[in-house]
């Protein structure tokens, strides 16, 4: 009898912590959203984590204070309440896979008061609730991924391969239109691309763990237009973005990496990449400056139809190293001929601009401010080595560098990402790195510019501001 007591007050205890556990009535914290937390639901992606919020009772002295936060074995740790409260709770939970896991939230608050150590604890169940379309889920014995219907427009000629990763070569071409189907498996790591590797002993790639091209589809330009605002009105943003890439990068990898790119940052709408004919290789450098050169009109005709005819209430266009010649003077020249079709135009993102800096400053850069009078963000590195080696090439600073060179323009938003990448080159941390990638986040979720953006910190740099990354 007595075993069965016991079993039975085992039961109703652990039924109290399924999902939080309740704060005794001295405790000095308490959730400005109590139906939240008291709920007998799990947390979900559906939740309103807005509403999340740590407020204080007391007003007597705190010392000692800290907020631990751990899911998945990773943790973070706050020292202070308000940036607890401004950190996006939400996104880290979704970036490490917590929700469809099933896993834990467990939140310890720790502090001193009247000399009195005390903690406050609380473990909430997590759960995943399809809302968020992230791809198609496909599940067999063998695989286990999702895939992303991306599409794409390319001046690179067609390669007659069964390889799909070959399928478009580094040579100029017609433009022409088209779908790739890209899976990423569900173990992907936010901002890799997975391939295979010879330290593992992978010698071809596998859809359960690499991001692959699955399929290629080729379309006529009207339909090309037809099918993507279609699927543009369908999704729940009605929005889109356009990737234009850098030097040194492959059809494949440009795919891969905008696939990557949409699905890290849970973007809701229509990933487009522009692809120009770089050679993919680090060692022919001077061809891909002719040829960001010589695409630049055909990237300027893509973007009037891009603008015109998505019919995309929301557009945002990004660029990377070299990619960003095309699209910078692409885009002055179509809203000098036809400034009307700025209108839905919702931000441009510069990340690590392969510019002379001077150049920028002086003619392109306000040029674009005047002109486009939409929010504009660049992003700068003083650890880019691929642009130490363009400066040292050509003699002159580049935009995407920072430190003495600093390019700050009235207009355009500078958000200093030194410190972030640890990778070889560090030239590609804005689609790496969790703390950018959190940014960018930030930047189409709600529109905050980078004053109000909480990863980042306000600097001055002579007379001017700017923004750094908080490390």
């Amino acid at each position: 009898m007595k075993q069965k007591q016991f079993t039975f007050f085992v039961i109703i205890a652990l039924l109290f912590s399924v999902n939080y556990s309740f704060s005794q009535s001295d405790d000095v914290y308490y959730w400005n959203n109590t139906e939240l937390v008291s709920s007998s639901d799990c947390l979900s992606n559906k939740s309103n984590f807005d509403d999340l919020k740590l407020a204080k009772t007391s007003t007597e002295t705190i010392t000692n204070f800290k907020i631990y936060v751990e899911v998945n074995f990773k943790n973070k740790v706050f020292d202070d309440l308000k940036s607890f409260n401004d950190f996006d709770l939400e996104f880290w939970l979704l970036s490490h896979r917590a929700f469809k896991a099933g896993a834990s939230l467990k939140i310890t608050i720790a502090y001193t008061i009247n000399s009195e150590e005390k903690e406050q604890f609380y473990n909430f169940c997590l759960k995943h609730i399809e809302s968020i379309v992230r791809g198609e889920k496909e599940t067999s014995k063998k695989t286990e991924y999702v895939k992303h219907s991306v599409y794409f427009a390319t001046d690179r000629n067609k390669v007659k391969t069964k390889n799909l990763n070959d399928a478009f070569g580094n040579k100029r071409a017609d433009l022409q239109y088209g779908i790739c189907e890209v899976s990423i498996p569900l173990n992907h790591d936010l901002g890799k691309i997975e391939s295979p590797s010879i330290w593992k002993f992978e010698f071809s790639e596998d859809p359960s763990k690499h991001i692959m091209i699955r399929d290629i589809d080729m379309l006529e330009k009207d339909k090309f237009f037809k099918s993507l605002s279609r699927n543009i009105k369908k999704s729940k943003t009605k929005s889109t973005f356009l990737f234009v890439h850098g030097y040194n990068t492959s059809f494949s990898e440009a795919a891969k990496r905008t696939a990557q790119i949409s699905h890290d940052l849970l973007f809701e709408g229509k990933p487009v990449f522009y692809s120009w004919p770089s050679q993919a290789s680090m060692f022919k450098y001077p061809k891909d400056e002719a040829n960001i050169e010589w695409a630049r009109y055909n990237i300027k005709n893509f973007l009037e139809d891009y603008i015109s005819k998505s019919e995309a209430e929301d557009i945002y266009l990004v660029a990377h190293s070299m990619g960003n010649r095309g699209l910078t003077k692409a885009i002055v020249e179509l809203m000098t001929e036809k400034p009307h079709l700025r209108k839905n135009i919702k931000e441009i993102i510069l990340a690590a601009p392969d510019i002379d800096a001077d150049v920028f400053r002086n003619d392109i850069a306000p040029k674009m401010a005047s002109k486009i009078q939409k929010p504009i963000t660049l992003y700068v590195s003083s650890d880019d080595l691929a642009l130490k080696a363009s400066k040292a090439l050509h003699g002159n600073p580049r935009a995407g560098d920072s430190g003495s060179g600093l390019v700050i323009v009235k207009g355009v938003e500078t958000i200093d990402a030194s410190g972030v990448d640890t990778s070889f080159l560090s030239h590609s941390y804005f689609a790496d790195t969790n703390s950018i990638i959190s940014d960018i986040f930030d930047i189409i979720k709600s529109g905050k510019r980078a004053l109000n953006r909480e990863r980042l910190k306000l600097m001055k740099f002579s007379d001017d501001i700017y923004w750094r990354v908080k490390q």
